[in-house]
C-alpha cells in the first residue's frame, strides 16, 4: 500500500527506551548529596561538580538499578563506589579552583 499510512502506530522510541537510564547518575548524585564539601554550596556549582565528576567515569546504562545490584559482583560495587569518590573529589577541587562568574 504505498502512499497509504499504516492506521496502526509503533510506539515512539523514546516512549519505549523511558527505563534506560546511566546507573552513575544515581551514584554520583547520592553520594553529592552527602558530601561534607557539597553543604552550603550553591546549586549552581554543585550540578558543576556532579558534571565533571560524571564526564570523568563511563556510562553504565541500564533499565532496573536492580539489575544493577543483582548482577554486579560485590568487588565491582566497591571499584565503582571507588571511582566515583576520586571523581568527586577531583570535580570539588576544579569547581574550587575556578571563580563562580556573575
Amino acid at each position: 500500500m504505498h502512499g497509504q499510512h499504516a492506521t496502526h502506530q509503533e510506539p515512539s522510541w523514546h516512549t519505549t527506551t523511558a527505563g534506560v537510564h546511566n546507573y552513575m547518575e544515581q551514584l554520583v548524585l547520592d553520594r553529592l548529596r552527602l558530601h561534607p564539601e557539597a553543604i552550603g554550596m550553591d546549586g549552581d556549582s554543585r550540578e558543576d561538580v556532579a558534571c565533571i565528576a560524571l564526564n570523568q567515569l563511563a556510562p553504565r546504562y541500564i533499565r532496573h538499578d536492580v539489575d544493577m545490584a543483582f548482577y554486579m559482583a560485590p568487588a565491582e560495587q566497591e571499584l565503582l563506589e571507588e571511582r566515583v569518590t576520586l571523581a568527586l573529589e577531583d570535580a570539588f577541587a576544579k569547581v574550587r579552583s575556578m571563580p563562580r562568574r556573575s
